[in-house]
C-alpha cells in the first residue's frame, strides 16, 4: 500500500484527525473481515446466526433492518462460501431455517482478535492513563455530536 503524504494539520483541528483515524480503523476492520472470507456487513449476519441458530430469513432480515430480498442475496452468497446451511423446519417443511457452519462460528472470534491487535497498534506510545483519557475525550466528543442531533453510533 502506497503511503500518501498529508500536510500537517493545525493542532486545534480534531475533526480531520478523527476522520483519518476512522478511515484507518475501517480499512483494518474490513481487512479482518475479508481474511475470514466475508464481505463487509456479512459479519453482522454471522453474529446474528450464531446467536439465533435456526432463525428464518424473514426474522434475520427484520433484525438486520433490511428487506428480505437483500438478506436473501447475502445468505445465498454466504451459503455458497460455506458460512450458512439451510434446513427445513422439523414441523413445517415450507419454512427454511438458517444455521451457521463451524466456519461461521469461528469468524467473529477471529475478527475480534484482529481488532484487539489493532487496539494495541492504536495505543502504541501511550500510557494506559493516556489511552483511557483519549477514550474519555472521544466519548465526550461523541456525546456532543449526539446532543447536536447526530445519530448514535
Amino acid at each position: 500500500m502506497k503511503r500518501k503524504h498529508r500536510p500537517p494539520l493545525p493542532r486545534e483541528e480534531i475533526g480531520p484527525r478523527v476522520m483519518c483515524l476512522s478511515r484507518h480503523i475501517r480499512r483494518a476492520f474490513n481487512e479482518a473481515v475479508a481474511q475470514q472470507g466475508l464481505f463487509s456487513g456479512q459479519q453482522d449476519i454471522v453474529i446474528l446466526l450464531a446467536e439465533n441458530e435456526g432463525i428464518t430469513l424473514g426474522e434475520l432480515a427484520k433484525k438486520l433492518e433490511v428487506s428480505t430480498a437483500t438478506a436473501s442475496v447475502s445468505i445465498k452468497r454466504m451459503e455458497k462460501a460455506g458460512f450458512v446451511t439451510k434446513k427445513p423446519d422439523i414441523n413445517d417443511a415450507r419454512i427454511v431455517r438458517l444455521y451457521p457452519t463451524q466456519k461461521a462460528k469461528q469468524a467473529p472470534e477471529n475478527i475480534k482478535n484482529s481488532m484487539k491487535s489493532l487496539e494495541t497498534v492504536i495505543k502504541k506510545g501511550m500510557t494506559e492513563e493516556q489511552a483511557l483519557e483519549l477514550s474519555d475525550l472521544l466519548e465526550t466528543a461523541i456525546q456532543n455530536m449526539i446532543k447536536r442531533g447526530e445519530e448514535q453510533c
